[in-house]
């Protein structure tokens, strides 16, 4: 029986891991005839399966307001908790809206029960769980407690309840076997290791005028081998392979190229990596100043590619 799938987060939109990967699953349950439906704050997907909610978003200044009142710090004033349950409020109202619009029987939070970025959702997607009992599967792409800038918080109640819940009609997903262990220390709840992907059967997309010359755009020469690392510049990447691996190639020639910056996540393990790349010989790059959501132009008039534009290039994806 084909049913209607909900996907939740705070964005699907651009190429960050979430984006990108509950639209590989949303094409698989396709396949069986299972029809996608999108709720986030921020969307690039169809407007008629889509309902965009922007409080919804990470970015949303109440939101951000809110964040700037949670992390770093132990305690918090009683307006900021109340503010919490006013937005939680609302938007929970929005998931009984969205469910209804669409007829939904099965909803996938993707990562808004796993990362914090909007303590809000995280909880109105919980409540709203615990009410309805509708199943569910969290897909959980990274948590709270793989980023430093969590350690310090005055929303643990929070993060207990609802980071990721336990919940009898909730199923579990997660990208590796290092998350797949740690949800089930912390939390008691096992979990599915579903890895991200690549469908090789389809073939790689060409490059056009546009992206043809990459290479010379961010400094490579054609006998260069390109070696492309595709991620934030974060530790649970483990970028640090990559420059063994490449250090055990012995070939001046190859680059290893690193797609994006270090993001809210700090510049430590970007040092360290340039260290470690300066003690194996490894030549190391960083284009995240050359790589967008969209093909544009930056102030200085360079052309910006995105991740897409740089696939078809590389002689290998570490």
């Amino acid at each position: 029986m084909a049913l209607n799938i909900g996907f939740v987060s705070t964005r699907f939109a651009g190429t960050d891991g979430v984006s990108l990967e509950s639209a590989k699953w949303a094409e698989v349950l396709w396949s069986d005839r299972h029809v996608s439906y999108w709720y986030s704050g921020c969307s690039d997907r169809a407007p008629h399966i889509s309902m965009c909610i922007p409080e919804a978003h990470f970015a949303h200044a109440e939101v951000a307001w809110i964040n700037r009142q949670l992390w770093n710090r132990n305690t918090r004033p009683g307006l900021v908790s109340e503010r919490v349950r006013v937005m939680a409020q609302y938007l929970k109202e929005t998931l009984y809206e969205f469910v209804e619009r669409f007829s939904i029987d099965v909803l996938v939070p993707e990562n808004a029960l796993a990362i914090p970025m909007n303590v809000p959702l995280g909880l109105a997607i919980t409540e709203f769980l615990h009410e309805t009992g509708i199943p569910s599967i969290g897909h959980h792409h990274d948590f709270y407690w793989e980023r430093t800038r969590f350690a310090i918080s005055a929303a643990n109640d929070y993060l207990d309840m609802a980071f990721p819940p336990r919940i009898p009609s909730m199923a579990h997903a997660v990208i590796n076997a290092a998350a797949q262990e740690q949800i089930s220390r912390r939390k008691g709840v096992g979990a599915a290791l579903i890895p991200n992907v690549f469908d090789f059967d389809k073939p790689a997309p060409q490059p056009d005028d546009y992206s043809a010359d990459v290479r010379k755009e961010i400094g490579l020469s054609e006998d260069d081998i390109f070696i492309l690392q595709p991620t934030r510049i974060v530790p649970r990447k483990g970028i640090e392979h990559a420059v063994k691996l490449v250090s055990l190639l012995g070939d001046p020639r190859c680059k290893l190229v690193i797609s994006h910056d270090a993001g809210d996540d700090g510049y430590e393990y970007r040092h360290m990596l340039e260290e470690l790349a300066r003690e194996e010989g490894v030549d190391l790059r960083f284009i995240g100043d050359r790589v967008s959501e969209v093909r544009q132009r930056d102030s200085d008039g360079r052309k910006l590619f995105t991740l897409w534009d740089l696939y078809p290039h590389a002689d290998l994806v570490t």
